[in-house]
């Protein structure tokens, strides 16, 4: 009897080994997305970049999580309020010239047109910890009329005004990554399909609560080091060198980013496949130095063999069309691993040779 229930034992093992074989490896999402987005140079900057790479295919497409308060020119900003704080104030600069706001809107039309997102960081860029839902239903109602009523506030032509509705913002980023159970209350009443405002670890596949998926900002390892900061680019700022920058050092900066990002990459990509998640903001942090990290990151891993550069958008699609079993295998890592990917133009890493 020992004998049978032992053999019974080791088919069942084959069979479970062979079933796991049969789940199909999924893509590396890699999801890129940038912050506020305020400065026209910027706004410039990336849409060439996007071009670039998508030149020969598509290879990228990035999301923008807008601040409302760009929408708006600073001789308007009394015609927003946000919630509990005078008439016109803001954290951060309001849109400009009525120039500056068409330019903006027009940079975004562009992007949009071409399969990259908008999506939001509220207006006035403050800290929403203590909001109940009934502020932060107040914020979302000054992002939709500021999108939708641009061309009258801030008397732009007719044809200026942005060729996508308030319905189309479906994802949100807090300012500060500062939540509070009010906000998810607010967004799936208002139809919002996913949130970044969280953190989670490296390899953990995104979960839906509440409705609302939660893409979270990953905590990583800094190169080179033994310490661990988030997949952002303001906390390697503080990592890095205590948000101040250090023209000195901003070459050493640029490539502990990078191995970073590409470390992240490889273990996630060679393991469960768990998407990738990278935020930046429009400033010029470190004199550059993120961005160009960005950039080669973006250009060694986008248009690799099962690799997805996609906005948060398609990344809810593709997650809304997983049966939970399907996920729950993705999340255990039970389908064939890949070897790690030959990267192009990625050169020596932090700390080789030591």
């Amino acid at each position: 009897m020992r004998i049978v229930l032992a053999s019974l034992s080791a088919a069942l093992s084959v069979v479970s080994s062979q079933a796991a074989e049969l789940v199909e490896r999924p893509p590396q999402f890699v999801a890129i997305a940038f912050d506020n987005c305020t400065e026209l140079e910027r706004w410039q900057e990336w849409s060439d970049f996007a071009a670039e790479l998508n030149r020969d295919g598509e290879r990228v497409r990035f999301t923008f999580f807008v601040s409302g308060i760009n929408f708006l020119s600073n001789a308007k900003k009394t015609l927003y309020q946000g919630p509990s704080q005078a008439r016109g104030a803001s954290r951060i600069n309001f849109g400009g010239s009525a120039d500056d706001v068409r330019k903006r809107v027009a940079f975004m039309n562009a992007l949009h047109r071409d399969g990259h997102e908008m999506a939001s960081h509220a207006v006035g860029h403050f800290d929403g910890r203590g909001w109940g839902a009934g502020s932060w239903n107040s914020e979302f109602t000054s992002f939709d009329n500021l999108l939708t009523n641009v061309v009258r506030n801030n008397e732009l032509a007719p044809d200026e005004g942005f060729a996508f509705s308030s319905k189309d913002i479906v994802g949100f980023r807090a300012p500060y990554l500062a939540h509070s159970a009010g906000l998810y209350t607010t967004l799936a009443e208002r139809g919002f399909r996913y949130d970044t405002s969280g953190t989670m670890p490296s390899n953990a596949w995104p979960e839906k609560r509440d409705g609302i998926w939660r893409f979270n900002l990953a905590e990583i390892k800094l190169a080179g080091s033994g310490r661990a900061t988030l997949s952002m680019d303001y906390n390697f700022l503080v990592a890095q060198s205590g948000a101040a920058p250090i023209a000195s050092r901003r070459e050493q900066f640029r490539r502990q980013m990078l191995d970073s990002y590409l470390s992240y990459f490889r273990a996630n990509y060679t393991g469960n496949r768990a998407p990738i998640h990278i935020g930046h903001h429009f400033s010029d942090y470190q004199n550059g130095a993120y961005r160009e990290a960005l950039k080669q990151f973006a250009r060694s891993v986008c248009g690799l063999p099962e690799v997805r550069c996609v906005t948060y958008k398609t990344l809810a699609d593709f997650m809304d069309g997983l049966q939970p079993e399907m996920l729950a295998a993705y999340r255990k890592g039970d389908f064939p691993r890949a070897i790690e990917p030959v990267l192009a133009g990625v050169g020596e890493t932090v700390g080789a040779g030591r």
